[in-house]
């Protein structure tokens, strides 16, 4: 099967660094002509993203 998007993700991971994809949006929109995203679904990630810089640096 295609998919019209790719990652390092799959390099990363052979060189021993473990690796998550994550991202706003739905992947059946990305990437295709006239690919758009919800206002919400960024703030949603902006959030989330946020979660894991604090948690990362309460470590």
């Amino acid at each position: 099967q295609k998919v019209t998007y790719g990652t390092e993700a799959g390099q990363f991971q052979r060189a021993g660094v473990q690796s998550i994809i994550c991202g706003p949006g739905d992947i059946a929109q990305a990437h295709s002509p006239n690919e758009w995203i919800e206002l919400e679904q960024l703030s949603e990630c902006e959030r989330f993203f946020e979660a894991i810089l604090g948690w990362a640096s309460a470590k």
